[in-house]
């Protein structure tokens, strides 16, 4: 039994390490505030084309759906964002697909890190105003780490949700 609770111990201050999260206060018991924060912020930036602005905006969906481990609206952001984009985005929207039919959130939240690879140059290529941040997990997929864009500063983790909201950083400022 003592060997357990070391080896708990051991974990859970690994995992509080290597975040380097601060101590919070309690977190809001319900997640609805993440939503109206995230929807009163997105869209902050300006794209150079509406095609952007919209693939922008539906990612943003998607993140917060994931942060929520809400894999029905995540798979509903994922539909909505393959119908909005344009033609020229054929990875992108294959991704979506992808994501809109993926059976678990786990699976969708790796589709989405592969999404992010596809989705940032698009974001910098076109963004004409405003900021948007890149962020990253070191913790994520099994400390391989993982990539996600955002319209606020504040670290909401997508690939971790109410486990590890607050873990990561912001990597780069993009204007």
């Amino acid at each position: 039994m003592k060997k357990v609770t070391t080896a708990l111990m051991t974990m859970i201050l690994m995992l509080s390490l290597a975040c380097k999260e601060e101590k919070k206060v309690a977190e809001p018991s319900t997640q609805e505030p993440v939503v109206e924060e995230q929807a009163k912020d997105m869209a902050v930036a300006s794209f150079d084309d509406e095609s952007t602005h919209a693939l922008f905006n539906e990612y943003q969906k998607l993140r917060v759906a994931l942060v929520e481990t809400a894999p029905d609206r995540a798979k509903t952001a994922a539909e909505e964002m393959k119908a909005t984009i344009s033609e020229s985005y054929n990875e992108i929207g294959t991704l979506a697909d992808e994501i809109s039919k993926a059976g678990d959130v786990e699976k969708q939240r790796e589709l989405f890190s592969q999404l992010t690879e596809k989705v940032e140059p698009v974001f910098k290529g076109s963004i004409e105003g405003g900021v948007i941040y890149k962020q990253f997990c070191p913790m994520a997929f099994e400390g391989k780490g993982g990539y996600w864009i955002s319209d606020v500063a504040e670290i909401r983790n997508p690939y971790f949700g109410d486990k590890m909201l607050t873990c990561g950083k912001v990597t780069e400022t993009i204007q």
